[in-house]
């Protein structure tokens, strides 16, 4: 048996162990009222009326088996729980993980709606085709983009699988996770840090930004006439060389309602005053100058899957975009790092080793979890900022990748003020995914050269936002001795 089936088994043998250690009712409602407490960052005691609600309905479709017959199911709340929910004004929401009971967790079936799909495109760095087969109807065109060298395009039936174009033949993956889902009279943009393999909605922590849009009254008849959220969606397509018509069915949609902005990197060189602040940090840096988030001692917390060759330099480069810094507005001259400068208020969110060996999969579940161990023992990386990331869901590791900026001052302030904000998406705390800043030697022009395909989104934080983090706040810092994650000895 190779080690796919032992971890199939082993899992299907926990899982057994759990479902029989559960068997009372009244043991599973309170384990699901402390689950929902938990999402809502309350006591079971704090739970309203309305909240209770939601823990039904949860109840409802994660045991709709089980669930018994009773005067309170009846034809028509079968109905009004089988209705397609939307989310007109977006949401995020962490993956289902399968042993919990989170209410809030979305599973992949319930994000696809497939029994309302007419059409849609997805992508991913990682496709398992048979899964998505088994997901999609078989009669709708579907457009898949994922990770390949060298560029290309090929139409099967009513599938088109694309490999977009990257910088070079040596660097750099396609990692965006993009699914634009044309439902009967709505699309949904679904922007998140999953692959397209069953492995991710089941087993690991993911997260997803989810909103629907309706369709428009009218077709807009030019790119330039739609709202920036679609305009960049737009865009990104262009850059993915996908076929045209796919762009096209948007103009059909009305964008005005978008609540999040676009952060995208685009494997590639980007030069000049526009082009450089086109993608990567410093597209986030012109982000959080337009939600008016730019504050110079913006406090940073960066949750990533993978880690690469982290310096003080490159930690600071990417803090001023976090902090809105325009780091060319000064001429192009950046400020110099030295060794005896302060690192900035940034803290690395990535697993130990320990978390890892005592999560419920083990080492064998962190194949998608990166680092390499040279990287770590370099002097030159920043050991002292790395917490470790550890999970609402006890022994679950994370796929996911957050940052949150926390506004100096911002308590103080009230009235539902700006906090903040976050970014969700595919983006890891690395130099490929963000790109590097540099000065083209001879025009003497910014530039921005990115490695990877990468795909986020931001939206800013007040006191009523309804935003969950994966990991435990404020999140520990590594003890003395204390090692990350890497797969050196493990899977060489």
């Amino acid at each position: 048996m190779d080690e796919d089936e032992d971890l199939k088994q082993a899992i299907a043998l926990s899982l057994r162990d759990r479902l029989e250690g559960n068997d009372s009712d009244q043991h599973e409602q309170h384990e699901m009222k402390q689950a929902l407490a938990l999402s809502l960052g309350k006591t079971v005691e704090q739970l309203t009326a309305r909240d209770m609600m939601r823990l039904q309905d949860s109840m409802g479709s994660n045991q709709g088996e089980k669930r018994p017959f009773s005067e309170s199911t009846s034809p028509t709340s079968d109905a009004k729980r089988t209705a397609p929910e939307r989310f007109w004004d977006g949401v995020v929401r962490l993956t289902y993980v399968e042993g919990f009971t989170l209410a809030s967790a979305i599973r992949f079936e319930d994000i696809v709606q497939k029994s309302h799909l007419r059409k849609a495109l997805i992508t991913a760095m990682v496709v398992s085709t048979d899964w998505i087969e088994e997901q999609f109807p078989p009669d709708i065109n579907l457009c898949v983009v994922l990770h390949g060298r060298p560029a290309m395009a090929r139409k099967l039936d009513n599938r088109v699988f694309i490999m977009p174009p990257m910088k070079d033949e040596n660097w750099g993956v396609f990692h965006s996770k993009l699914m634009l889902l044309f439902h009967t009279s709505s699309v949904r943009v679904v922007i998140g840090s999953a692959n397209l393999e069953p492995y991710d909605y089941r087993d690991l922590e993911n997260v997803v930004f989810i909103q629907d849009f309706p369709e428009s009254s009218h077709t807009v008849a030019h790119e330039k006439d739609l709202p920036e959220f679609a305009r960049d969606l737009c865009d990104l397509l262009d850059k993915m060389q996908v076929p045209p018509s796919v762009k096209q069915e948007l103009f059909k949609y009305d964008f005005s309602r978008a609540k999040a902005h676009i952060v995208a990197s685009v494997s590639g060189v980007f030069h000049g005053d526009y082009a450089y602040r086109r993608y990567g940090h410093p597209r986030l840096a012109d982000v959080v100058r337009q939600i008016d988030a730019a504050n110079p001692e913006t406090r940073i917390e960066i949750q990533t899957s993978s880690l690469g060759g982290m310096t003080p330099s490159y930690l600071h480069e990417l803090y001023r975009s976090c902090c809105g810094t325009d780091p060319y507005a000064n001429g192009g001259k950046t400020p110099r790092v030295t060794r005896d400068m302060h690192l900035p208020p940034v803290d690395i969110i990535y697993p130990s080793r320990d978390t890892v060996e005592d999560s419920k999969l083990g080492p064998p579940g962190a194949g998608t979890i990166c680092f390499n161990r040279a990287s770590w023992e370099k002097t030159t990386f920043p050991k002292q900022i790395m917490c470790d990331s550890i999970s609402h869901r006890a022994g679950t590791l994370m796929h996911s990748k957050y940052i949150i900026a926390s506004l100096p001052g911002a308590s103080k302030k009230g009235n539902n003020a700006m906090k903040g904000w976050v970014y969700v998406g595919s983006h890891n705390a690395t130099m490929g995914a963000w790109g590097k800043l540099s000065q083209d030697k001879m025009t003497k022009e910014p530039k921005t050269s990115i490695n990877n395909w990468e795909l986020g989104i931001v939206l800013p934080l007040h006191d009523t936002s309804d935003i969950p983090a994966p990991y435990l706040r404020p999140p520990p810092r590594y003890k003395p001795g204390q090692q990350p994650w890497t797969q050196e000895g493990y899977f060489d």
